[in-house]
């Protein structure tokens, strides 16, 4: 009787051990798990440029640009990437309660460093009526904790994030990022075709070789523009989605969204040719709301008309039948690359905007922009843009009907590009946007 009860307890050991184990086992996969996650939203993300000595004994790789040396992190840019394919893969919808089959509107917003005007134009957005029934992508190609709380806080309004795949980021040494082997931008052809670097054959129109940076906005754009309509799953063949491009420095107007579907709802009466909406308005007449508050303009669809602008479904797919004209012209712009495209493709469409802005542009801080800027003056501007439309508070939403202010008949045809885009390699991974169609794009072959 002895020995059996013996027995039974040496089974029983065994038995708790094996489950201590396995417990053991569970809880570390977790807790590893956990602190992988905390990494990539609790962080700093310069750590793929860490020039300090607290990693010297992980896997580096030095490269001098510039007179400057910067130290790349190996395991922390591949950890990344991960992070970038699983994020694109899931396509988490955040406040997915608020999100309804019949939702047409998508805000595409475009957005790279600017924590500030993130900050703000998200508070903007709360005010903007009828909010709650769109869904908002922010498409990132930078990393940043900062704007990963901001983006992941937000309540009001169904978002989905996503990451441009190759931005320079995540390929701060090689292509599409700046490859240590390729030309510099103002080498002349024939030394760099002396030194054999690996995109001498390729300088642009004026001579001068790719600028990563530059280069990244164009492939960012048209790579986000495919990979809503091709790639999220949750708006999968949805012929009726109307999508709005939007930047993190963009101020829309209190009723932006209800005069847009008043736009649409009477198009067939005002333009039933147009192809684009705006609902921006460079001009200075753009501000005049007493008199321009319930009217729309007509034009041939031109750069000028890019703040704010709409892109239908049935447009995209044109766009990416003659994807070729967009991924080839020399143009480091997508706004005159597309110019150059639907004058050569699609016989001069026409745009409807709104002659009152319904959106304005407020950053000084970007590519286009080379004095010195401020992102404490954008705010102020930001404050003078709230007084602005609470100022004309009684003229927006309109309730009559829509008339036309001006048409435009003029066609004004592209001349001459700008340059900046002539590299194969990037005119290749142009291409290999529109014509992927998987849901994983982040896979496809940057190496040409």
């Amino acid at each position: 009787m002895f020995r059996i009860f013996r027995y039974r307890c040496i089974i029983l050991r065994y038995i708790i051990l094996w489950l201590f184990i396995i417990t053991t086992i569970k809880l570390t996969t977790i807790l590893y798990y956990d602190l992988q996650q905390q990494s990539i939203d609790s962080t700093s993300l310069a750590l793929p440029f860490d020039d300090t000595n607290t990693n010297k004994d992980k896997l580096f790789n030095p490269i001098t640009n510039s007179n400057t040396s910067i130290i790349i992190n190996r395991t922390t840019i591949e950890y990344y990437r991960k992070y970038v394919e699983r994020k694109n893969y899931e396509q988490f919808m955040y406040n997915k309660h608020l999100f309804s089959s019949s939702t047409r509107y998508v805000l595409l917003v475009q957005v790279h460093t600017r924590v500030v005007y993130l900050k703000k134009f998200i508070e903007m957005l709360r005010s903007v009526e009828t909010i709650n029934e769109t869904l908002v992508i922010f498409s990132h190609d930078f990393i940043d904790p900062k704007i990963n709380i901001l983006v992941t806080n937000i309540t009001f309004v169904p978002v989905i994030q996503i990451f441009y795949p190759f931005s320079q980021q995540l390929y701060p040494d090689e292509f599409p990022g700046l490859d240590p082997n390729d030309c510099p931008r103002d080498l002349a052809k024939h030394k760099a075709l002396a030194a054999r670097c690996k995109n001498a054959p390729y300088p642009d129109k004026y001579g001068h070789y790719r600028e990563v940076s530059i280069v990244q906005i164009k492939h960012h754009w048209w790579w986000k523009l495919n990979y809503v309509f091709n790639s999220i799953e949750t708006l999968q063949n949805r012929s009726d989605l109307l999508l709005l491009l939007l930047e993190e420095d963009f101020y829309l107007s209190p009723d932006a969204l209800v005069f847009l579907s008043k736009m649409e709802n009477e198009q067939a009466k005002l333009c039933p040719e147009c192809l684009f909406f705006t609902l921006g308005n460079l001009e200075k007449s753009g501000r005049q709301f007493e008199k321009l508050g319930s009217k729309v303009s007509i034009a041939y669809w031109h750069a000028r008309y890019n703040l704010g602008m709409t892109v239908s479904y049935s447009l995209w797919k044109l766009l990416v039948k003659y994807a070729e004209e967009f991924c080839n012209v020399d143009d480091y712009n997508w706004d005159w690359s597309l110019v150059y495209l639907v004058q050569q493709r699609l016989n001069y469409p026409r745009v409807m905007w709104s002659s009152a802005t319904r959106l304005i542009h407020l950053g000084s801080c970007g590519t286009h922009h080379k004095k010195t800027c401020s992102s404490e003056s954008d705010i102020a501007r930001w404050q003078e843009t709230d007084k602005f439309y609470t100022n004309n508070q009684k003229y927006l939403f309109p309730t009559k009907p829509l008339s036309v202010h001006l048409k435009y008949e003029a066609k004004r045809a592209v001349k001459q590009t700008n340059g900046g885009w002539s590299d194969l390699r990037d005119r290749q991974l142009c291409l290999s946007f529109a014509l992927k169609n998987t849901k994983d794009i982040s896979q496809t072959n940057k190496k040409i």
